[in-house]
């Protein structure tokens, strides 16, 4: 548990850094959005195409197959369990889709992928990547159209993340080589998208009223459904069919707080990114003490 509370504390630091630098006004809107832009068209990119290059091979998929089968079932569970929840929690068109996102995509990418390196090692790293894929797809297709008030269409699919993926499949399935500085390229890019993402959540944060972020009853409870009930109601359906190592992986990417996405893709339109701030706020706030309680019944 000290490393989970090591990975959790850093990606806070980086988020405290970021509600300073915008409190002090040396940050303004404008720079957001450029802080937005690099993570969209650069950072994550090459974070998505280095882990699908890396882990989509086909003795991974041979081997592991059924990871995905259980996320595409899981991940379609949840979105109709967040469509019935959102309407519930907020009448504001937007923000029903804040809510959406937020219950059906966790913070696996920017938390779920450190944590689970840290406390399980590499294997268990592929694990939650394979088991992620169907929610990488969804996050940067209905997810991405939805919080970016886009149409979902074949022409709106094709944006930098999904070309990732793609490339990054094809690549990993082909076991091409790639040259050492493209590696190396890809790895500090990738290494960029997590302090990037909890920066760029600091300076949204900061934007807004300390008192404001933590007064609305429906963020809590949204919270709660996020770190608690959806991990739990997993790991109660899935422990009695499936070893251990599959419920881990779905468990702990379940287990992760309110995505940042509901930040960073606001920002790319003009959006108000309000409701999503205090989401990733309050959400990342009880993840401190959820996320260990959670993977202690593992």
């Amino acid at each position: 548990m000290k490393i989970v509370f090591e990975q959790l504390s850093l990606l806070f630091i980086f988020m405290l850094c970021g509600f300073l630098l915008g409190k002090s006004k040396l940050i303004n809107y404008e720079h957001t959005r450029i802080l937005s832009v690099l993570e969209i068209y650069l950072f994550l990119p090459c974070t998505v195409f280095n882990a699908f290059y890396s882990n989509f091979t086909i003795d991974n998929l041979t081997k592991y197959y059924q990871l995905i089968i259980v996320s595409t079932a899981v991940l379609s569970v949840l979105v109709f369990f967040s469509h019935i929840i959102s309407v519930l929690l907020s009448k504001d068109p937007y923000d029903k889709k804040v809510y959406k996102y937020s219950l059906t995509i966790p913070n696996y990418g920017y938390m779920g992928y450190a944590l689970a390196l840290g406390l399980y090692g590499t294997e268990r790293l592929v694990n939650i990547i394979l088991f992620a894929i169907p929610f990488s797809i969804y996050t940067y297709t209905f997810g991405y159209c939805m919080l970016t008030n886009q149409r979902v269409s074949l022409k709106k699919l094709i944006n930098p993340v999904i070309l990732s993926i793609l490339a990054g499949a094809v690549f990993g399935l082909l076991n091409v080589k790639l040259p050492g500085i493209v590696e190396t390229f890809l790895n500090k890019s990738g290494n960029c998208m997590a302090p990037v993402s909890m920066l760029l959540a600091g300076i949204t944060i900061a934007e807004f009223n300390i008192k404001h972020l933590i007064s609305e009853k429906s963020v809590y409870i949204a919270s709660v459904i996020r770190l608690v009930l959806i991990p739990c109601l997993v790991m109660a359906a899935l422990k009695p069919f499936f070893d251990d190592t599959l419920v881990r992986a779905a468990v702990l990417l379940c287990a992760m707080p309110c995505g940042l996405n509901t930040i960073v893709f606001p920002k790319l339109i003009g959006e108000d990114c309000k409701t999503g701030a205090k989401l990733a706020f309050v959400s990342n706030l009880f993840a401190m003490l959820s996320i260990p309680v959670v993977l202690n019944f593992l």
